[in-house]
């Protein structure tokens, strides 16, 4: 007897125990797989899909990459809602949704279109524009036991007339919280990206892991080498980032490589 009731009281504790939710602000650090990834519209940083004729094919390829990486959180820039040229493959449906309950998506401007794709529960969905019309960060809360941890997937303008400004526009925004993962394509030479660490803030591109080509038809061009690792995840000093890549996916042509990374936050 007193082992079914002991069993009992096992199988309930393990039902209802949210390791996330319970997470002590002196508890544990944890670890978490991110990623983010300028997907280029899948074709080059053209806009309109994948224009090849090996749709399904390419397809795969791209979901198949996705789940290997195994990422707790996703963060994409420049989505296409049809994966192809024709929209005969929806590419949330086809790519990201065998993998993650939970998508976030902030306006789809022209070239534009930031989200977020994880297991976990965000809140407090919000978007925060830049200083061009068209670039924002999506930004959402994950809830940690009493503490916000904020996840912000950001497209930052290149264009001379915006691009300083948008810089000092998101760092200003990042400064509003305690706990902070931010991933995007930063459109940033080595010289801004090192903005953010001298604002406070780890970064896995230029950190202590050193640069990581991003930029793909740069990568094997040494003279562009300050301008060509141009996305990043940047954290709060009190997430460590470890473990950081920019693999070479092979999808699509390659208009960006992505960068992947472990975060361990510490409280």
């Amino acid at each position: 007897m007193r082992k079914s009731i002991a069993s009992l009281i096992v199988i309930f504790l393990v039902s209802f125990y949210n390791p996330l939710k319970s997470q002590p602000a002196d508890g544990l650090p944890l670890k978490l797989r991110v990623g983010t990834y300028n997907v280029g519209h899948f074709n080059q940083g053209k806009l309109g899909g994948y224009q090849g004729e090996d749709v399904q094919e390419e397809m795969e390829r791209w979901r198949t990459w996705i789940g290997q990486q195994s990422m707790d959180i996703f963060m994409i820039t420049e989505w296409n809602n049809g994966f192809d040229k024709d929209s005969t493959l929806n590419a949330t449906e086809a790519l990201l949704k065998p993998f993650y309950n939970n998508i976030y998506f902030g306006k789809a401007n022209t070239w534009i279109y930031n989200g977020i794709a994880t297991n976990l529960e965000l809140k407090n969905l919000r978007q925060v524009d830049l200083t061009h019309k068209e670039y924002y960060a999506i930004v959402g809360d994950l809830q940690i036991g009493e503490k916000i941890i904020t996840i912000m997937s950001v497209h930052i303008p290149w264009q001379e007339c915006c691009h300083e400004s948008s810089v000092d526009a998101l760092i200003s925004e990042m400064q509003k919280y305690e706990y902070v993962i931010c991933g995007g394509d930063m459109n940033a030479p080595n010289k801004n990206q090192r903005k953010f660490y001298d604002a406070g803030f780890n970064i896995a591109n230029g950190g202590h892991e050193g640069w990581h080509c991003t930029a793909a038809k740069r990568c094997d061009n040494d003279d562009a080498f300050e301008t060509r690792n141009i996305d990043n995840i940047i954290t709060s000093k009190n997430i460590k980032i470890m473990n950081v890549s920019a693999p070479h996916t092979a999808l699509s042509n390659e208009d960006h490589w992505p960068i992947l990374a472990d975060v361990v936050v510490t409280w």
